[in-house]
């Protein structure tokens, strides 16, 4: 055997192990691309499955009866319906306390509702954007006496608040 076979025997035997090994690196590419769809499918159905143990947490039989949530929202619109800027900023605190008693019954942690807000994942409730943007309307009346709250920015406020309570299925 003279060293030119040698050398044609080694790069069949080369290219040989090569496309072994290219294969066994397909087998699993495939493997670990059908394991990632598998466990984003169960990501998704877990993550289902929280957001209905959650609005099942918020059907509250109060709630349920069309008491509490319904009628205290109803006085919340009453007050964002006047001409007055006092009553829209009271409209809106209430609006973030009635969402904030609905987050603590629903079991999110944290003491305030900033907090909470940050516990919800963004695919769990798709008004959480709105939501942070009304809470911080909220927190510029709390803490500023005299901020001038627009009718402008007290509707969207309360647009979200809406959406947030209608998305938890408790209006």
């Amino acid at each position: 055997m003279n060293i030119t076979e040698l050398v044609s025997t080694t790069n069949n035997e080369l290219a040989q192990l090569i496309l072994q090994v290219k294969t066994v690196f397909i087998y699993l590419s495939v493997i670990f691309a059908a394991l990632f769809v598998y466990f984003f499918v169960q990501f998704q159905k877990l993550m289902a499955q929280k957001l209905e143990l959650m609005k099942s947490l918020l059907r509250t039989p109060e709630a349920a009866s069309g008491g509490g949530v319904i009628s205290r929202w109803e006085e919340i619109v009453r007050h964002f319906e006047s001409s007055k800027e006092a009553e829209w900023k009271f409209a809106i605190i209430e609006a973030d306390k009635l969402v904030d008693d609905l987050l603590k019954q629903a079991g999110y942690l944290g003491d305030t509702m900033g907090e909470r807000l940050m516990n919800i994942e963004q695919g769990q409730l798709l008004s959480l954007q709105g939501l942070w943007e009304a809470h911080k309307i909220r927190n510029k009346l709390a803490h500023d006496v005299n901020y001038f709250l627009r009718y402008a920015e007290a509707r969207q406020a309360i647009k979200f608040f809406e959406e947030a309570l209608k998305e938890l299925q408790v209006l």
